[in-house]
């Protein structure tokens, strides 16, 4: 492991990336960009910083999340210090894990106390948006115009046509292949449907025995990536009214049987992958040991040495999402997750400036410098220190990506998700698998989801469109 300010140098060296198909349409019941993208005074993208003016007694919290990495620790005491310069507030930030972050915001709101701003996961914004201040109008005002935002960063904070939350933390997947082992398999531009991956990955196995696994699944997080399957074969796992669970859908289970077939007949995501953490599927690609896994702008931290880096950049390629068999191609991303600020702060005027002057460019840029977070304005690509970086890489992944369901129930929902993946393996294992196996697990925990569902309705003429096939 190596610290993240080394590997840009590393990020800058990707390829350029040919896309070549359109995504499916974000969902309906997110803003748009009519609706709040008015002009700021000056036309820039810059967000003021308009705060209670040298006020010593004034004193905000924040919860960052993720890792209390050194990175982390820097950018707080860095941005906090910046903006009592600027304006006399004092912010003490803290930094929760993801693993805490929905149990520590669920007991905050039940308390009705804690912090005055919070990193908020993308998506998570309908099962908290009774708490969190409505920032709709300030877009334009307070905060840059939403059209400056990255696409799709927007509606993955909003709810019922309100913004709950403002984009911050950016972060884009797809898929990374070795282009000399796909080339020996025909594929020289690597899998771009299912049926590539699948064919592609048996001819490897049989070539490559020596790979620790010929294809890589990330562990931590695998729920996200079992959703993305379902959504690249045109499903998702609530109806478009928002009333049913659909994890048992007919495409749904195609599309989790496709995966499952991989694991216990083809061999190609070894059952090694169960036990790894996406650190170890990272370093494994990394070491020559994979041939394919998803990836993030963040992943390319996960490797053991810098030098494995670069002896194996010139050999990996980049792609979007796959398209599934019904012809869909949609990775889940979170896009941008999100900064709320909670009803309860005695200081909405300083939380609104802290929130603007973390999107300010020189701060998106240190951001994504110490932390490798992708900006979530536009413009910010253009800054020296993100151009360094081999931002503008990323970018075109975006329009490919998506957040869960803006749904009430979702985040509980999400859990089940998370609940798909194993048993497979473990039918894998235990060489229990067969052909009901992924329709009794849909089944199951469909049942489940269904009661969530029940429980957290959603608002009147709520609409969640499926995703739709590329053209």
């Amino acid at each position: 492991m190596f610290r993240l300010t080394k590997i840009l140098l590393f990020i800058g060296l990707l390829a350029t990336i040919a896309v070549a198909c359109s995504p499916a349409t974000p969902a309906a019941t997110s803003p748009t960009a009519k609706a709040t993208d008015k002009p700021s005074a000056t036309g820039a993208t810059q967000a003021p910083t308009s705060a209670p003016a040298k006020s010593g007694d004034v004193k905000l919290t924040m919860w960052f999340m993720g890792a209390d990495s050194p990175g982390q620790k820097q950018f707080s005491k860095e941005a906090a210090d910046k903006f009592k310069e600027a304006t006399g507030v004092t912010v003490v930030p803290e930094t929760v894990s993801w693993a805490d972050a929905s149990r520590k915001i669920a007991t905050a709101m039940a308390a009705g106390e804690g912090p005055d701003v919070t990193m908020i996961g993308s998506g998570e914004v309908p099962a908290d948006y009774q708490s969190l201040l409505d920032l709709t109008d300030e877009f334009g005002k307070t905060l840059p115009p939403t059209s400056a935002f990255v696409a799709g960063s927007v509606d993955a904070q909003s709810y019922a046509n309100r913004v709950y939350a403002v984009p911050y933390q950016g972060q884009f997947r797809s898929q990374a292949y070795r282009k000399d082992l796909w080339s020996e398999a025909g594929l020289p531009n690597g899998p771009t449907t299912w049926a590539e991956l699948r064919d592609g990955a048996l001819k490897i196995k049989k070539a490559h025995p020596e790979l620790d696994s010929t294809l890589g699944m990330r562990g931590q997080g695998v729920e996200q990536y079992a959703a993305s399957m379902l959504w690249q074969n045109c499903g998702d796992v609530i109806s478009e009214d928002g009333k049913k669970a659909t994890l048992n859908d007919p495409k749904n289970v195609a599309a989790i049987k496709f995966f499952a077939d991989m694991v216990a007949k083809d061999g190609t995501f070894g059952l090694k992958n169960s036990e790894w953490a996406i650190a170890d599927v990272g370093a494994r690609y990394w070491a020559g040991n994979l041939s394919w896994t998803w990836f993030a702008n963040t992943w390319v931290q996960y490797a053991s040495k810098p030098e494995q880096i670069t002896a194996l950049q010139p050999k990996t390629g980049y792609l979007p999402a796959l398209i599934g068999n019904n012809g869909c191609q949609t990775m889940f991303a979170p896009i941008a997750n999100g900064m709320g600020i909670f009803k309860w702060t005695k200081q909405p005027a300083a939380a609104k400036a802290w929130v603007a002057f973390l999107l300010q460019p020189d701060m998106q840029a240190l951001y994504y410098k110490l932390l490798g977070q992708l900006p979530v304005l536009t413009s910010v690509y253009d800054h020296p220190d993100v151009k360094a970086g081999g931002a503008g890489t990323w970018l075109p992944f975006a329009k490919f990506n998506k957040p869960y369901t803006l749904h009430p129930a979702m985040s509980q929902v999400a859990l089940l998700i998370g609940q798909i993946i194993p048993p497979i393996y473990a039918a894998g294992i235990d060489k229990s698998y067969n052909d009901t196996t992924v329709q009794k697990i849909l089944d199951d925990l469909n049942v489940k989801a269904q009661a969530i569902v029940d429980k957290n309705p959603p608002p009147p003429g709520y609409s969640n469109p499926w995703p739709k096939p590329v053209k």
